[in-house]
């Protein structure tokens, strides 16, 4: 399967949406200084044009905007694990690791998902 390029802003803003989004959701400056960084990327270079595997190369290897200990960084978070992590009590995103393909704190797991008692009662959660 052939990879297509696509247009840098594009890139920014899945990678924003897909990453950073469901990670640091627990810090919005964190997420709009990162965002403004990363836009302002994306205007200096508005010809730059790449694979999603060169962009993920590209921003793990070479930019300096995230701040998160690495193994979490390069994580893709699902939209699941994205649920259990809103849910997840005391959750600092600076505290993340992933360690074995399973994303648990720096000093031990994750802890247990706190769902809301209306969600539950629906199944919805």
């Amino acid at each position: 399967m052939e990879k297509h390029e696509h247009p840098i802003k594009s890139l920014v803003h899945w990678y924003f949406g897909n990453y950073c989004t469901r990670k640091c959701f627990d810090n919005d400056e964190k997420l709009h200084d990162h965002y403004t960084k990363l836009i302002n990327f994306a205007e200096k270079n508005p010809q730059l044009r790449m694979t999603h595997h060169d962009f993920l190369w590209l921003f793990s290897n070479e930019m300096k905007i995230c701040t998160l200990e690495d193994s979490f960084k390069r994580k893709m978070i699902g939209w699941k694990l994205f649920e259990r992590l809103k849910d997840t009590p005391n959750y600092d995103s600076d505290k993340i690791i992933v360690e074995n393909n399973v994303v648990k704190k720096r000093d031990g797991d994750l802890d247990k998902p706190v769902r809301c008692s209306v969600c539950k009662a629906l199944g919805v959660c």
